[in-house]
């Protein structure tokens, strides 16, 4: 209600005005957690992708938390409430190395291939997708090996795509397509692992190329899994 519609005479509130404007003044409006939590979440999805950005244009150990800032259009200290430093940042970008991998593995085993197509297909579609982000992909995959990574664990970008890959191996021994003197679990581990010696090295070497490495690892992988001659 407007001041307007129940002042006296002169513009001067009376005592009734006062009473009940007191009565229908406008709550004041909160913020719920709900709202809260949202925008918070928001502000943080905001300043990943903004560093991820940076990343990729100037390199891992280019970018500054300053920059990141700017770019996001906050203050540094704002960046500190969400992430502990950038190193925090690269290191959620590892949960995506995974899932990239499994979605891959995912769209191999929906082609109406054989188990060495859907491997060879997988060597092409991981090589090309991961080259794409070149310099950031291999920081990713350094700070995954480094803190994830143990003795005696497997490779952990390679764990989620385990299960997938066994399914593409024991499905091709159904079929006629894979030896069938091993387990499944057993050739799609080896499987994996002559990937990821293509994938390491490129890590560990800028100059190795990476889809050469990978699509002469999935050569040599297909040609081991063969059936064998009676």
């Amino acid at each position: 209600m407007r001041w307007s519609s129940i002042t006296g005479i002169g513009g001067t509130p009376s005592k009734m005005a006062r009473s009940a404007a007191e009565s229908f003044e406008a709550p004041v409006k909160k913020s719920t957690p709900g709202r809260r939590e949202a925008r918070k979440t928001a502000l943080r999805e905001k300043i990943y992708e903004t560093a991820r950005e940076l990343f990729l244009t100037h390199g891992f150990d280019a970018t500054t938390i300053t920059q990141i800032a700017e770019a996001a259009d906050i203050a540094p200290a704002t960046f500190f409430n969400h992430f502990t430093n950038k190193s925090a940042v690269l290191y959620e970008m590892t949960g995506e190395i995974a899932e990239h991998l499994l979605a891959l593995v995912d769209e191999q085993l929906e082609r109406p291939v054989s188990a060495q197509e859907r491997i060879h297909g997988f060597a092409n579609a991981a090589a090309r997708n991961i080259a794409a982000a070149d310099g950031l992909a291999r920081d990713v995959l350094l700070e995954l090996m480094r803190s994830q990574a143990g003795p005696d664990q497997a490779a952990p970008h390679l764990l989620q795509i385990y299960e997938p890959f066994t399914k593409v191996i024991s499905e091709g021994q159904a079929a006629g397509e894979v030896r069938t003197d091993f387990d499944a679990r057993f050739l799609a581990e080896m499987v994996l692992g002559a990937l990821n010696v293509a994938f390491t090295r490129w890590v560990a070497d800028a100059k190795a190329p990476m889809l050469q490495g990978l699509l002469q690892a999935a050569d040599f992988a297909c040609e081991a899994i063969e059936p064998r001659a009676k």
